[in-house]
């Protein structure tokens, strides 16, 4: 198993909805259409969550798509 962390930069947050389109099981939305990372600590300027499963990829994937660059993810 890989264990990761995805971080969102919340305040350049543009809420286009690319990461959670593609990848609904690390990123959702809030009540605004921003993004966090799904179970996360999430406040208004920062999200993030560790993950251990094998989807590290797709959450690339989804960091790759956002058109402002606020998604971070890291292998730990």
């Amino acid at each position: 198993m890989v264990k990761y962390k995805i971080e969102i930069d919340r305040e350049g947050c543009i809420a286009c909805g690319a990461c959670y389109a593609l990848d609904p099981s690390h990123y959702e939305s809030d009540e605004e259409g921003k993004s966090k990372v799904v179970g996360s600590k999430t406040d208004a300027s920062k999200s993030s969550g560790v993950f251990d499963d094998e989807e590290i990829n797709v959450a690339r994937e989804a960091e790759s798509s956002c058109p402002v660059f606020v998604i971070v993810v890291t292998e730990l």
